[in-house]
């Protein structure tokens, strides 16, 4: 026993180095340019209890996730032996990298879009809701996802996606400026990036998405192109977002609360 806790923690604190680092990094640098560009007073103590309870829910789900990774690993065992059509892998040898990464990019944001649109039904939103339960929303909001969200992304990630069979390199890349432009449209910044406010995701945009007013309900759901919203009927934008963000009746600032709520609001759907 003592010896796997010893193992444990070392994986932990590499995970936490790997994880942590860089996120905290962007996270202060994005609040600083927000911070310049409206003023220090539009940092509240609030907004810094949304941030530690934030960072105790993402250590938390870094702590569960050798104990549920591995049922990610099984199903794609299960998935890979269904010996479904890939792209070869060889298909990738010689093209440009940054043509990987667009292609790579551009279509997990359609996969994102579709998974978003699933966890703002009924039967997914106790999982999502861990996300909308910011009323502050700022960089580090894109981690505070409830553990059973990531799973269900995962899962859902080896069938829309593994059918790609993209490089290791590109799959890296792209995760990058996936996670990096969500912790930017997360920033508390009104940018809404005039003629290529369809092409990319701005904070303006997304901040409706995080509006607790029903016009604002199930809209924005693309992660960076919001052309898919406008194709699907979800987009909405009226101009700058001054409504309140956050969703009513789910915990703000209580990292407990959160990870039970899911399991909470279920109980409820079953008495109702």
């Amino acid at each position: 026993m003592g010896e796997f806790l010893l193992t444990y923690g070392r994986g932990l604190l590499a995970t936490w180095r790997s994880e942590m680092v860089g996120p905290l990094v962007v996270f202060f640098l994005l609040l600083g340019l927000s911070l310049a560009c409206r003023g220090w007073r539009s940092w509240t103590l609030r907004a810094t209890w949304g941030v530690l309870a934030t960072l105790v829910l993402l250590n938390f789900n870094l702590m569960m996730g050798p104990f549920l990774n591995p049922l990610q690993a099984i199903f794609s065992q299960g998935f890979e032996a269904l010996t479904l059509p890939q792209v070869p892998a060889s298909w990738w040898e010689g093209v440009p990298v940054w043509v990987i990464v667009v292609v790579g990019t551009v279509v997990k944001d359609f996969a994102d879009y579709w998974n978003h649109r699933l966890m703002h039904l009924k039967l997914f939103w106790p999982i999502h809701s861990t996300h909308h339960s910011d009323p502050d929303v700022n960089p580090l909001t894109t981690y505070r996802v409830h553990e059973l969200e990531g799973i269900v992304m995962g899962i859902s990630y080896i069938v829309l996606l593994s059918w790609l069979n993209l490089p290791a390199t590109a799959i890296g890349a792209v995760g990058f400026v996936l996670i990096a432009h969500n912790m930017y449209v997360h920033t508390n910044l009104d940018w809404g990036h005039g003629p290529l406010r369809l092409l990319i995701a701005s904070p303006r945009y997304h901040r409706w998405h995080h509006a607790d007013v029903p016009a604002a309900h199930g809209k924005n759901l693309a992660n960076l192109i919001p052309l898919f919203d406008v194709a699907f009927g979800t987009y909405y934008c009226p101009g700058p977002c001054d409504a309140p963000l956050g969703a009513e009746g789910v915990p703000e600032h209580n990292p407990f609360k959160l990870a039970l709520f899911p399991f909470v609001l279920w109980m409820r759907y079953l008495r109702e």
